[in-house]
């Protein structure tokens, strides 16, 4: 163990202080996301992952790599964290989960009665939510960085007889577009940046789901305040939200839990 620790540290000093700028792209992805975590060790927490990027960009501009360089290993370094989360739940999905496999309790209410249209499931791991939606009628589409969930979820569709779209990538790489939706489920997703571009590329009059925890579940980044979903939707109608204790979809114990269902305003003539 201490051998590794001295080699993630010499790892770090031959990345950012004694290599040239422009050795940086012989750098293995792998390696330069194993001195990002070796810094962040040592470094003040931080409350989001954009401020622990932000505190990094200056330590990287301290070590006098060029601003191309820099933003060179910030893309690489995303990309190869989102490599690596896509393997940890590769594996927990081809063993087999212990969440409800089942659609949503929430998504369910907020569609009854509801006019098929677009759908966006985010981050649809095993299609669970995408394959309910598809047999409803609606044109469903679908991403999450699992391949082994996107292949699950494809796979639930074809012996259902439905149709769905799966993207392999992360929320920042995938484009939401503008008023394109008449349906978005958030349903546990692990980050914040896709409920707020819900905003624009709901459709007017479409409606956005989300369920998650509450920052008394363990106080998680992705986790939300009381009252701070209806902040983020402010200016649309509120047809549900409330802050619950109770078993959600993942886990086996009842936990804190918030959950929305809001709809933009539809154009006014």
């Amino acid at each position: 163990m201490l051998r590794n620790l001295v080699l993630r540290s010499l790892i770090t000093c031959i990345l950012f202080i004694f290599i040239p700028s422009s050795a940086i792209a012989q750098i293995t992805d792998a390696a330069i996301a194993e001195a990002f975590w070796e810094w962040e060790k040592s470094a003040p927490p931080s409350s989001s992952e954009a401020e622990a990027l932000s505190r990094y960009r200056l330590k990287l501009k301290k070590d006098g790599l060029t601003d191309a360089a820099i933003e060179d290993t910030l893309v690489r370094l995303k990309r190869e964290a989102l490599r690596q989360e896509g393997e940890f739940y590769d594996s927990i999905y081809a063993k087999g989960t212990k969440s409800a496999l089942g659609p949503n309790k929430l998504l369910v209410e907020a569609v009854r009665g509801r006019k098929p249209g677009s759908a966006l499931d985010v981050a649809m791991g095993q299609g669970r939510n995408s394959v309910y939606l598809a047999n409803l009628g609606w044109t469903v589409t679908g991403f999450d960085i699992s391949k082994v969930g996107l292949q699950q979820a494809n796979t639930k569709a074809k012996a259902e007889g439905v149709v769905i779209r799966t993207v392999l990538t992360g929320d920042e790489d995938f484009d939401f577009g503008y008023e394109k939706w008449d349906l978005i489920a958030i349903i546990y997703a692990l980050e914040k940046r896709s409920v707020r571009r819900a905003r624009q590329a709901l459709k007017p009059g479409g409606i956005v789901v989300v369920e998650s925890g509450h920052k008394d579940a363990s106080g998680a980044p992705f986790e939300y305040e009381t009252g701070e979903l209806q902040k983020i939707f402010e200016g649309f109608q509120i047809l549900r939200a409330e802050k619950i204790t109770e078993k959600g979809d993942w886990g086996e114990k009842p936990y804190p839990l918030v959950r929305i269902i809001a709809q933009k305003p539809s154009r006014t003539r």
